[in-house]
């Protein structure tokens, strides 16, 4: 089984405090990036475990397709065991969300059954991005933990659109940053003073872009323009 990953941008990124449970509420319009995605192989394995062969060596022991596979096991979708090949296009730490959409691609690749609670389950281990990467939408309104999912007309984005600074952005870092510093009410990601705090050679790119998710992509700004040239018309 051949799948792609497809990486996801965020147009716009709010982000509230840090709520009684732990966590962070968003509103978010988030998009795919349909000619830019990771490429992944699935076969069964002929041993007693889980394998990852990447050209990213690190993916190869961390990754959330393990948490997946564990998953789908425990709830009996899948029996035995797999060996997965990821070619890794999508940098990581890059804001494009590639290791959940990694995740999500083999989740919906392997399950048979599928239904919300697993769903839900699933979204649960890998985070806030994977209920976008469930809907199966291109372009969707984002809220809430990332559970509240609205379709909305598509806005195309393609790579050459992007920015991809080489530096790597660790999104647990970069809101524990934000719960800091706050955010700049002009930003239209709530989240670009902190990782600006954290990693100062993205401010360099702010004068021509609009960061995606905790950094460290952005979206140029004649591509936002557009968008909402289109979106008014």
């Amino acid at each position: 089984m051949k799948i792609k990953a497809y990486a996801k941008v965020n147009l716009n990124l709010f982000v509230e405090p840090l709520d009684s449970n732990g966590l962070h509420k968003i509103n978010s319009t988030m998009t795919l990036v349909q000619d830019f995605y990771d490429i992944i192989k699935i076969k069964k394995s002929k041993i007693d475990r889980d394998s990852i062969i990447s050209n990213s060596s690190l993916l190869e022991k961390s990754n959330f397709i393990f948490e997946v596979l564990d998953l789908l096991r425990s709830e009996g979708e899948i029996d035995g065991f797999y060996k997965i090949k990821l070619k890794k296009n999508l940098p990581i730490g890059s804001g494009l969300g590639g290791g959940t959409a990694d995740a999500i691609a083999v989740y919906l690749g392997l399950v048979k059954n599928r239904n919300k609670q697993l769903d839900q389950k699933v979204a649960a281990k890998i985070g806030y991005d994977s209920y976008f990467f469930l809907s199966g939408f291109k372009t969707a309104q984002v809220s809430g933990y990332g559970e509240k999912v609205i379709e909305l007309n598509e806005l195309k984005v393609v790579k050459k659109d992007l920015i991809l600074p080489n530096i790597e952005c660790e999104t647990k870092k970069v809101y524990e940053k934000f719960d800091e510093v706050g955010f700049e009410v002009s930003n239209q990601n709530h989240l670009t003073k902190a990782a600006l705090s954290l990693y100062p050679k993205l401010t360099e790119y702010t004068k021509i872009g609009i960061m995606s998710g905790s950094g460290s992509t952005f979206i140029k700004l004649a591509k936002i323009s557009k968008i909402k040239k289109d979106i008014t018309k």
